[in-house]
């Protein structure tokens, strides 16, 4: 099944029209026809059903026939995470992350940062394709790169880290806990500063086992975990 991401559909009206990009898609790959159903979701929770009234390269309009409200996830796992250097990777996670059920990803400027700037727009891109592949009714919150340090701590959060200070097992802290958020560094690791930084927060510090993991496999390895953790 096909599903469309149409974040500014109007749930009151009746009809709704497809920018050209989708529309193009719609008749020239899909080669869809006059009274064809498609599938919808706005990211906000709403699957909608619609039957195509227009068709056009330039200019799809719908009729739309069933709302589906689903219901928020309880979980909602926050992930703070250092763009890695190579920007391919992080992508990487951005998808991967969507399709597991990401509730926020925030990107994090560390000390040891090689990366300092990410295209939020092509991010956003990638979670938004994500998120039609994998059929989810809600989207996942992209927030601007910050500093890690002018990052809000609220609630459990955990930071992984590769320091030789004492740590407690990811799955151990993450167990019942539907909302926690997960601080993941970039490839030369968090600071000594920055661990005691998080230290001075009461921000919990974990591992993810024995192996080393590049960020992204370590980032989506903290979600999953803390995922199946609260199923």
């Amino acid at each position: 099944m096909q599903q469309f991401f149409t974040p500014d559909i109007d749930l009151t009206s009746e009809n709704y029209s497809f920018i050209e990009v989708e529309s193009k898609h719609i008749t020239k790959v899909l080669r869809k026809n006059i009274g064809d159903l498609l599938h919808m979701t706005d990211g906000k929770g709403h699957l909608i059903t619609a039957k195509l009234s227009v068709v056009s390269p330039k200019n799809c309009s719908v009729k739309l026939l069933e709302i589906k409200e689903i219901p928020a996830p309880k979980t909602a796992i926050h992930m703070f995470v250092a763009p890695t250097k190579n920007i391919n990777r992080f992508e990487w996670f951005l998808e991967k992350a969507t399709e597991l059920g990401v509730f926020k990803i925030t990107p994090v400027l560390c000390d040891k940062s090689e990366r300092k700037h990410i295209k939020h727009e092509r991010c956003e891109k990638i979670i938004h394709a994500a998120l039609k592949q994998s059929l989810r009714a809600y989207a996942p919150i992209l927030e601007p790169l910050r500093p890690l340090k002018q990052i809000a701590v609220n609630g459990l959060t955990l930071m992984a880290h590769c320091d030789d200070s004492p740590k407690k097992s990811l799955k151990d802290v993450v167990n019942a806990q539907a909302k926690c958020s997960i601080l993941i560094g970039p490839e030369g690791d968090f600071s000594k500063a920055e661990i005691a930084w998080a230290d001075a927060q009461n921000i919990t510090a974990v591992h993810l086992g024995s192996n080393r993991l590049r960020t992204e496999t370590a980032a989506l390895a903290a979600l999953h975990t803390a995922l199946l953790m609260n199923q």
